[in-house]
């Protein structure tokens, strides 16, 4: 229960960056997929994150997601108040940086 209330919570904070990022519904899971709509590469986008915003989210052409800026964002072993903080970085990162 506690990690289906955390992943409403994500989706919730990371679906506020639209129309800048999507988030494909995606039922399960202690990750989900975002999708940015940038020309930018992923990994540069991964690095200003790191480096900028002290965030970190893994590059979809990783997990074999190409023809877009997707990017994994794991949740599963977070407690409430860390991904608040995080995705808070999170989406105030992908405004800076994208």
């Amino acid at each position: 229960a506690e990690l289906a209330t955390i992943r409403d919570l994500v989706i919730e904070k990371l679906s506020a960056l639209a129309p800048l990022a999507q988030v494909p519904i995606a039922d399960g899971a202690f990750y989900c997929m975002l999708r940015v709509n940038t020309d930018q590469e992923p990994m540069t986008i991964v690095e200003r994150l790191i480096r900028e915003h002290r965030v970190a989210v893994m590059p979809g052409p990783a997990f074999g997601l190409a023809g877009g800026a997707y990017f994994r964002v794991a949740y599963g072993a977070l407690q409430r108040e860390t991904v608040t903080e995080g995705v808070g970085r999170l989406v105030k990162g992908l405004r800076a940086v994208v």
